[in-house]
């Protein structure tokens, strides 16, 4: 059981592997939530889309996409990131491609944990927590 890294699309370099899996276990450990096998998976919009239609009946581009596995006593689930979408989000909002990254990561962790982001209150509360963990990053892995 733990984090796993995987890695469909490469067109973008990537923050360090092992950095992102100890940022995922330090996420679930302040959340107080137990890993179990999560999965991140880094692709391309065509997968996301993909994804996004076959599972959730939408027809658009996403930069995340999370499953959770199902009841668990512990946090499991793939989370799925468009390394293509990550990079226009991040040339849209101004922002480093690898902060974009790791907010995206962070966010699909969030949604596997429970958090949800369907009210302006959710979504300020998640990125309020997003802003939290990129920080604990810089501090601890930059």
């Amino acid at each position: 059981m733990g984090v796993l890294i995987h890695h469909n699309y490469s067109a973008f370099e990537r923050p360090n592997d092992n950095h992102l899996t100890r940022l995922a276990h330090a996420v679930l450990d302040q959340e107080k939530e137990q890993p179990g096998d999560i999965n991140i998976i880094f692709t391309n919009n065509d997968e996301i889309l993909e994804l996004n239609r076959k599972y959730l009946n939408h027809d658009y581009y996403t930069d995340v996409i999370a499953f959770h596995y199902g009841p668990s006593m512990e946090v499991e689930g793939d989370v799925f990131i468009s390394l293509d979408k990550v990079q226009e989000n991040a040339r849209w909002y101004e922002a480093d491609f690898e902060d974009e990254l790791l907010r995206v990561t962070i966010h699909g962790l969030l949604h596997l944990i429970g958090y949800r982001d369907q009210t302006e209150e959710e979504k300020e509360f998640m990125h309020s927590l997003e802003d939290k963990y990129i920080d604990y990053y810089r501090q601890h892995f930059r």
